[in-house]
């Protein structure tokens, strides 16, 4: 999984990150977090149309992330 350099602390979220995200939500998979959603969108359309970008926070070292619906 790709992870971005420098991404900013959420301070609302001790141990996380604030990023978007490309997800898969039926069968799980975190396929990156990027500081840019372009550079999120570039990836979900190379993974295919089961992925979508979201805001949200993310646990380094984890492919935990979450976002608000």
């Amino acid at each position: 999984m790709f992870v971005d350099n420098h991404l900013p602390v959420d301070e609302d979220n001790p141990g996380m990150v604030k990023a978007w995200g490309v997800v898969r939500s039926n069968k799980w998979h975190l396929a990156g977090v990027y500081g840019s959603k372009e550079e999120a969108a570039v990836k979900a359309d190379e993974m295919g149309a089961d992925y979508f970008v979201h805001y949200g926070s993310h646990k380094l070292g984890t492919d935990d992330f979450v976002w608000g619906g």
